[in-house]
């Protein structure tokens, strides 16, 4: 009977099913990573990290994390998305796309601001001997008291004029002096609003990152055309920006120029020599372009 079967089988057109998928193409498991994506694009331009990294002014290492997804190695998510915006745009990809999938695969903030864990609380406790201090204070007060009590109740100050007295007694007369100019009093105190106070605004979208001396960041935002922000009126500023060209300052009622040349990305820049640079060329009357003020580090 099995052999009859077998007769049979090998008579007939049927062919296994493992030998008609066997060639077969093997679809992806799921939709690549963004990072894969820009990594395939490189690889397609035939461009190294280095050679890329010099080509769109961007760090080597911020490449290499950018592909990898590494959070570790990236700035803030601002900056980073800024970054996102220049690399995918000089690799021919289609920037809303790939900003979009990033917001989406990284859902935390990255670099420098990733959430920090909580402080412990600290624990209030006195210090040793404070509850004998504070016994031996309160014995000085309670002493004093009663001792001011007891020589009131003595007359010691019996001999003391009243106050009807001290009222009749002429007062020696004091020559006063000539009157303050209100002008003084307030002269070197901050107005309300400075007009030092350097203003940033947006001519087109643009990444903008503004610290303080002590390097905590004040500013961090993408911003639109059009917005602008106010910073405070200190020294020791300093400035990054995805788009140098995108980035108008004023000073007061001035209009200092743009932060540098279109497409120029900007990484700490003074912006105290900014400004100092502008006034020079200002009173030599020469013109001054954004990078006036060249004063990067």
């Amino acid at each position: 009977m099995m052999q009859k079967l077998a007769g049979q089988v090998a008579g007939s057109q049927y062919v296994p099913m493992d030998a008609v998928f066997a060639n077969a193409p093997v679809a992806p498991c799921g939709p690549a990573s963004i990072g894969d994506i820009l990594r395939q694009a490189r690889l397609k331009h035939g461009w190294t990290l280095d050679s890329a990294a010099a080509r769109t002014r961007i760090k080597r290492d911020y490449l290499e994390a950018l592909e990898a997804m590494d959070p570790r190695g990236l700035p803030s998510r601002a900056y980073t998305i800024g970054y996102l915006r220049a690399y995918a745009g000089f690799l021919e990809l289609n920037v809303t796309e790939m900003v979009e999938q990033f917001k989406l695969e990284v859902e935390c903030d990255t670099g420098r601001a990733q959430p920090t864990a909580p402080r412990k609380k600290r624990e209030f406790k006195l210090p040793k001997g404070v509850i004998g201090a504070v016994i031996i204070l309160g014995s000085v007060l309670a002493a004093t008291s009663w001792y001011g009590v007891h020589i009131t109740r003595t007359g010691a100050f019996a001999e003391a004029p009243d106050a009807a007295t001290l009222l009749a007694t002429p007062r020696p007369v004091v020559e006063s002096s000539r009157a303050p100019d209100p002008a003084q009093i307030w002269a070197g105190l901050p107005t309300a609003h400075a007009p030092e106070a350097l203003v940033f605004t947006a001519i087109s979208p643009v990444t903008l990152e503004v610290r303080d001396g002590s390097g905590r960041v004040l500013f961090a935002r993408e911003m639109e055309a059009g917005a602008s922000w106010r910073a405070p009126d200190e020294a020791g500023l300093e400035v990054s920006a995805t788009d140098a060209g995108a980035v108008r300052v004023r000073s007061g009622a001035q209009d200092i120029g743009v932060l540098g040349n279109s497409g120029q990305i900007l990484e700490s820049l003074p912006m105290d020599n900014f400004v100092r640079n502008w006034r020079a060329a200002r009173a030599e009357g020469t013109p001054v372009s954004g990078a006036g003020a060249g004063a990067g580090r």
